[in-house]
């Protein structure tokens, strides 16, 4: 029996919550195409979320832009997390006149580790949510949905500056670096698809490769060909697994050379042939 994604919003029903084991995104990559905010209850996994990977566990948050890819492996049989989708529309009136900073926060953490009085405020959250997802006769019922939305965005903006921002990465505190590493990654999200080389983004920022490699490995601790060939990875998977375009159809979409080319970059990063790979799902 295959598994439903639950993080499905529709033009009729502008939001879901719930609770899931996520046998939907195990060992499987899927773009989201809603705002999505999700807690972990119980059990453990790891995850990836576009190009950054972490352990889920009690008290662990994701928090996906619309189109954030998602991916779960090593999931535990107990793992469990609650969630709340949104459509694209409802986030955008959320979300409408937030600053810039606010959008970058969320899209270098979309994993976070919380406190304990965090997740207490969390599964408070998840609760009214919960509540007014099942009071389908509430004729505000989407209005309020929406005004919480927006609560939890700037509730999540405030700890992400407050205890998020000087932790780990000093760095970050580099408001130059931080601004270009924004931009790299709006780049390789706009641009991997066809262009893969270090060159080609330094040259788009206006700055040498060398200081990219520096602001990539400060902030990211990752080089600049890595944080590009997950991105590209990612993609691939999601094609070979949502879709019946050939190899060879893959690897014109995505600007390879040829479908040998592609199978030799695929399998030299998963350690699988795409055609393992896809089979692999079925």
């Amino acid at each position: 029996m295959l598994s439903v994604d639950p993080l499905v919003t529709t033009q009729e029903e502008q939001f879901v919550v719930g609770i899931s084991d996520f046998t939907f995104y195990n060992n499987y990559v899927s773009r989201c195409g809603s705002c999505v905010f999700a807690l972990c209850f119980q059990g453990s996994a790891e995850t990836t979320v576009n190009q950054y990977r972490g352990t889920v566990g009690r008290g662990t948050s994701l928090f996906l832009m619309p189109g954030s890819m998602l991916m779960f492996t090593d999931r535990t049989e107990d793992f469990r997390m609650g969630y709340c989708a949104f459509s694209k529309e409802m986030f955008a009136e959320a979300a409408f006149r937030l600053e810039p900073a606010f959008f970058h926060a969320l899209r270098e953490c979309p994993i976070t580790l919380m406190d304990e009085e965090m997740i207490e405020g969390c599964e408070a959250w998840f609760r009214m949510m919960e509540y007014t997802y099942r009071d389908r006769a509430n004729v505000y019922r989407n209005t309020i949905i929406r005004n919480r939305l927006q609560n939890m965005l700037l509730e999540c903006y405030d700890k992400y500056q407050r205890h998020l921002s000087y932790r780990e990465h000093p760095a970050r505190r580099t408001s130059r670096q931080a601004e270009l590493f924004h931009r790299f990654v709006h780049l390789t999200h706009e641009c991997c698809l066809q262009r893969r080389d270090v060159a080609f983004y330094a040259d788009r920022l206006c700055i040498s490769a060398r200081y990219l490699s520096t602001v990539v490995r400060n902030i990211a601790h990752s080089s600049v060909k890595e944080f590009i060939d997950r991105a590209v990875v990612l993609e691939i998977k999601m094609l070979l697994q949502s879709s019946d375009l050939s190899v060879q159809e893959i690897a014109y979409r995505l600007h390879f050379p040829d479908q040998s080319y592609l199978g030799r970059y695929f399998k030299n990063h998963t350690g699988m042939s795409p055609t393992e790979y896809r089979n692999a799902r079925k």
